[in-house]
């Protein structure tokens, strides 16, 4: 029997009829999958990094370029409600909050172990609150105090194969029912908002990475390395600017791709113009309501005063 509520989100019942159908048409993600690049100019962006690094460092916090495309992910999901919509058991549901997951590793070598790292963001974030909360979860993660998950995986693998096999068709039935226990999601890396990959710290370019099957995260997005290109400038004179390339893959149901493709643009508008990150959003009752975030309803006041958060 599928359960018609889940602990990590709300059923979307007003959808029109062909939306609806597409998880019968197309009943996997990897069926589903568009991918998208984008090539963002980040000159400006490394400059206003500098810039708050100087106030972020008094706290022992600093932010990074890939800080910023974090920002701005989750920027977009809280204006793009849609981004953050995911399809489980044949119909649509609006996740109840903001859910981003990357992997960090222990030490740079290619022998260094992998975590991964997962922050709930508020719709409100601003370039310093993100630098603190992407730092102290790294921190966390690296830790013995964030090896919960390895012990689980550990503990797991030392099951027979066909054990193992069985345990994981289990979990994903329970998720197709809805009956997942939240115990069980909440520190997985598959059910999330966004995935995102940064190997530009590697110094390589941007892969388009596959989607999961197992879980709900309906985007990835992986971030290359910053490059130098000559250009011309409104004068037409040879000048040398820093670019970055995005590539993203995501679910082709949970939004038609007018929607996608302006979310995804918000994206690289935040990137690009980072000093709209500075301050918190200013987020209408409408726009909360259609979140539908947890902790952040449409009926209360929880948004920051302008400025509260300005570096």
């Amino acid at each position: 029997m599928l359960k018609k509520t889940r602990s990590d989100a709300t059923l979307i019942r007003d959808l029109p009829d062909f939306t609806r159908f597409m998880p019968f048409l197309m009943p996997s993600k990897g069926g589903s999958v568009i991918n998208y690049e984008q090539d963002l100019d980040v000159t400006e962006t490394m400059d206003l990094i500098k810039e708050v690094n100087r106030e972020l460092i008094k706290e022992r916090e600093i932010l990074t370029l890939f800080g910023v495309v974090i920002a701005a992910a989750a920027r977009a999901v809280a204006m793009r409600p849609k981004l953050n919509r995911f399809i489980s058991g044949y119909r649509f549901w609006q996740r109840n909050q903001i859910l981003v997951n990357f992997v960090a590793k222990k030490e740079i070598s290619d022998d260094g172990q992998e975590v991964n790292v997962k922050i709930s963001f508020s719709p409100y974030e601003t370039l310093a609150t993100t630098a603190r909360k992407v730092r102290a979860a790294v921190k966390r993660a690296v830790s013995d105090d964030g090896a919960e998950n390895e012990a689980v995986v550990s503990t797991i693998m030392r099951l027979p194969d066909p054990l193992v096999r069985l345990l994981v068709r289990g979990m994903d039935w329970l998720d197709q029912r809805n009956l997942m226990p939240r115990s069980m999601t909440d520190s997985d890396p598959m059910w999330s908002s966004v995935f995102l990959t940064n190997v530009g710290s590697f110094g390589l370019d941007a892969p388009y990475h596959h989607l999961f099957e197992r879980g709900n995260c309906p985007v990835f997005l992986a971030m290359g390395k910053v490059r130098e290109e000559r250009r011309l400038d409104e004068g037409f004179r040879p000048v040398t600017r820093k670019m970055l390339r995005l590539r993203y893959t995501f679910d082709d149901r949970i939004a038609d791709g007018v929607y996608m493709g302006r979310a995804l643009d918000l994206v690289q508008r935040f990137v690009e113009h980072a000093d709209e990150l500075l301050e918190p959003p200013i987020l209408s009752r409408e726009l909360l309501t259609e979140l539908r975030l947890k902790d952040y309803p449409a009926d209360a006041s929880t948004a920051p005063a302008r400025g509260e958060e300005r570096l």
